[in-house]
């Protein structure tokens, strides 16, 4: 039993050294896969900030549809005050005029 140990006990050692090398170089990968995880995560964060920026300083549908609605209101008003001026600025014509042509 006592040669079985003293040839079994190195290869322990030497496979736990290597399971130990193997773990330090998995715990360094999910250090930098962690480290370029926040990196991108404050990255993002930057840019959902400036999006939200501006889109608070996009016109909203509503808005620009009520604009619209209110400019077509002041061309139809313009219109219709145009149309009646040139009304009460054409003279009267009688039918008795016409027919003298």
């Amino acid at each position: 039993l006592s040669l079985q140990a003293s040839y079994a006990a190195p290869l322990i050692l030497l496979a736990q050294n290597r399971q130990e090398a193997r773990d330090r170089v998995a715990v360094e990968r999910d250090r930098a896969q962690t480290a370029q995880s926040r990196a991108d995560m404050d990255f993002l964060a930057r840019e959902i900030a400036s999006l939200r920026m501006n889109v608070g300083e996009l016109a909203t549908r509503e808005f620009l549809r009520r604009e619209l609605r209110e400019a077509l209101e002041e061309i139809e008003r313009d219109r219709a005050e145009r149309d009646r001026a040139e009304r009460d600025d054409e003279p009267v014509r009688s039918p008795s005029s016409a027919t003298d042509r």
